[in-house]
């Protein structure tokens, strides 16, 4: 093969790449794109007649964000979407991380068939298992509340939690843990103070999941909140398509919900990290 085929072949092979690559973003940003434009468009831009839809707004405004920040309904919504995904994030990751390390570090009988089944417990659909599970929280009197929605939701979330964590925790080395008893520490300092810091980038990634589910969870908030005055941005989401709004105000909505998720996800990055060698150096 000559000299100059091996480089047009290269060359061909990198514009394949770069192909690719732009088709891939275009896939990915078209409909945040799409989303956003919604967003700000005033009603010409979007009620048109039959014409063709512009690409860009005629008039962008922000009215539908504005109308959106003054409605007290979606004001609470949010607030209480926002505290029952901070609250499952927290019980999902104090219940799961110690069982999670449990598995991993020791001989415990029958460990794969507990995997087995608490993965086993996200194969059946949420509509499945929401009955049984509201009429167990409302004779126990965690329905209308944002406890109860919590718990409901860490059940959907903790197998996930723990087969994450079990997976994380496997790959720390036990050594750590040894040197640090033979110094004198207890295993509940060791596990706190030096396997959590390096599990931590398993751990926030665990945190981004949990709290995504929780977030755009509806069924579970839906039958708990059912008769209260308190609800969640997914189920409000779902009263204001009863009556078939226009899509500048779907799209103004959708960005209100994703504002939260990548605020979010930007706080726990830094513990992604942050985590890999701090255990090591405590």
């Amino acid at each position: 093969m000559s000299k100059t085929h091996k480089t047009l072949k290269k060359d061909s092979n990198k514009w394949i790449w770069l192909i690719g690559m732009v088709i891939m973003i275009i896939i990915i940003l078209g409909p945040i794109y799409m989303m956003f434009k919604y967003s700000i468009s005033d009603r010409a831009s979007v009620v048109t007649g039959g014409a063709v839809i512009p690409l860009w707004p005629y008039q962008p405004t922000t009215e539908q964000f504005g109308g959106l920040l003054e409605n007290k309904s979606f004001i609470n919504a949010a607030f209480t979407s926002l505290g029952i995904a901070l609250l499952t994030v927290c019980i999902s990751l104090v219940l799961g991380a110690p069982a999670a390390f449990s598995l991993a570090r020791y001989k415990i009988p029958g460990k794969a068939l507990i995997m087995i089944l608490l993965i086993s417990v996200r194969l059946f659909p949420d509509v499945v298992s929401v009955i049984p599970v509201a009429e167990t929280f409302i004779k126990l009197r965690l329905t209308n509340n944002i406890f109860g929605v919590s718990l409901a939701h860490t059940l959907l979330a903790i197998p996930y939690v723990i087969y994450i964590a079990m997976g994380v925790f496997e790959t720390i080395p036990k050594e750590l843990e040894e040197q640090a008893q033979i110094l004198g520490a207890s295993k509940l300092y060791a596990f706190f103070k030096i396997i959590i810091p390096i599990a931590l980038p398993g751990l926030a990634a665990a945190a981004i999941y949990v709290f995504l589910l929780s977030w755009n969870e509806f069924i579970f908030s839906y039958f708990l909140l059912l008769f209260g005055e308190s609800t969640t941005l997914p189920v409000l989401l779902k009263k204001i398509l009863s009556w078939s709004p226009q899509h500048n105000l779907l799209a103004a909505i959708s960005v209100m919900l994703s504002v939260p998720v990548i605020i979010f996800t930007f706080i726990v990055q830094k513990y992604m990290q942050a985590g890999a060698t701090a255990g090591a150096v405590k």
